[in-house]
């Protein structure tokens, strides 16, 4: 079983992105996007490799949210990345 996290776009280079999670950045594939993305939208990812639907930012916050209540460390480090 897969969990969709939302992830902010920071770069797009063609086919590809850099994407943001809690800090960590990964490279994904745009590839299976039917939508256009710029930087500060926010994407599902699969596999931490493949960006599969862009996500309403108050979806994605609402989602980070949800996730941040069920591991509480993801909290402390949504906390902390705030505060840079």
């Amino acid at each position: 079983m897969c969990i969709a996290v939302p992830a902010e776009v920071m770069s797009i280079d063609g086919t590809t992105a850099t994407v943001d999670v809690y800090g960590d950045r990964f490279t994904v594939s745009l590839m299976m996007l039917t939508e256009q993305v710029r930087p500060g939208d926010f994407v599902t990812l699969r596999g931490q490799r493949y960006a599969v639907a862009r996500m309403e930012r108050e979806d994605a916050e609402a989602a980070r949210r949800l996730f941040e209540g069920l591991f509480p460390e993801l909290a402390a480090r949504a906390r902390t990345l705030r505060a840079v």
